[in-house]
């Protein structure tokens, strides 16, 4: 089994657990392949967050820069030990900008003899977080005009630039815009703008399809989702967000059925865990929305070779229901 996007309370502010207890819990549950992909460091102050902040903000910045160093140290140990578990180092991209993106760029080719791949993520609408909380999900809301569908469109367009100008090889949570996103949330089913309950043309965000209301959305989405078949990226099927009380991880099944119909598509698994308890978490249900929903045929999963290469393999869906993975898991959860 296998999860390409992973973090750690040791380097990571909202991370629970430290690096050394999440590998011990991997090898536990016998992945085959997990990732270490802890947040690159960000390098403008108007983006830490509140528990990053102690008043200095230079040294705040440093302490990021810190302890992605001390990331790839510490990764490096964890992989080097032979464990049965192969472990890939890679990190996630925090595509807040421009300026972001290309300093992720600069990153991946200044620590290419140690990084393997990026994740690539965007948790930033117009500079302000998307996925902290409900309150600033509805800050992100008012900064496009109060519009579910620009909120939307803006999303996919700073998806876009990372996508183009950095190609990472897996593409993070693609529609993390759901997360906040109230399902009761009343908006006009034409712009996708919030309208008080009533309106003649009010509808409730969990009545649509956020692929289908809006042709702008869907075009966005399909071009990004084309252009990451195109250069061989892949899309993960992230279990946090069953974790977070969703329906679906990401991307939901509307986006992800839009996937699906894209030649080239090749979905791989993440449980983006932060604590040794979500290691794996909900692997069971995703195998169920694999299987039931998506109906696909394959997972895909990255790889090293004795050289170092990094290299795509494929498990059809018989392989991945027989795995010896999901007898540890049912006998430890």
């Amino acid at each position: 089994m296998h999860s390409h996007h992973s973090h750690s309370g040791d380097y990571v502010a909202h991370g629970v657990d430290g690096l050394e207890a999440i590998v011990t819990r991997v090898s536990e549950l016998g992945f085959d392949v997990y990732c270490m992909t802890e947040h690159m460091p960000r390098i403008d102050q108007k983006y830490l967050y509140p528990e990053e902040i102690t008043g200095d903000s230079s040294a705040d910045l440093k302490l990021l820069q810190q302890k992605f160093i001390e990331y790839l140290a510490h990764a490096t140990k964890v992989k080097n030990r032979g464990l049965r578990t192969e472990f890939i180092i890679g990190m996630e991209v925090e595509g807040c900008d421009l300026k972001h993106i290309d300093y992720a760029q600069s990153l991946m080719q200044r620590h290419s003899d140690v990084m393997k791949f990026c994740v690539g993520s965007v948790h930033h609408v117009n500079q302000i977080p998307l996925d902290f909380d409900q309150q600033c999900w509805y800050q992100c809301l008012k900064s496009c005009g109060n519009s579910v569908r620009q909120l939307m469109v803006t999303y996919l367009e700073l998806q876009f630039e990372l996508l183009t100008r950095l190609k990472p090889q897996v593409v993070g949570h693609f529609d993390l815009f759901r997360l906040y996103c109230p399902n009761e949330l009343v908006v006009d089913s034409r712009s996708g703008e919030r309208v008080p309950d009533g309106s003649e043309f009010g509808v409730r965000v969990g009545e649509l399809s956020l692929v289908e209301q809006w042709p702008e959305v869907k075009s966005l989405a399909l071009r990004n989702l084309e252009f990451v078949a195109c250069y061989g990226g892949l899309l993960e099927l992230n279990s946090s967000g069953l974790r977070k009380k969703l329906q679906d991880p990401y991307p939901g099944r509307d986006f992800a059925q839009l996937a699906k119909q894209v030649p080239g598509t090749r979905f791989v698994l993440s449980d983006d865990a932060h604590a040794v308890s979500q290691v794996g978490v909900c692997y069971d249900q995703v195998l169920e929305y694999i299987d039931k929903v998506l109906k696909l045929d394959n997972l895909y999963f990255l790889c090293e070779t004795q050289s170092g290469k990094l290299c795509v393999n494929s498990m059809d869906l018989e392989q991945v229901k027989s795995h010896p993975f999901w007898q540890r898991f049912q006998d430890q959860n």
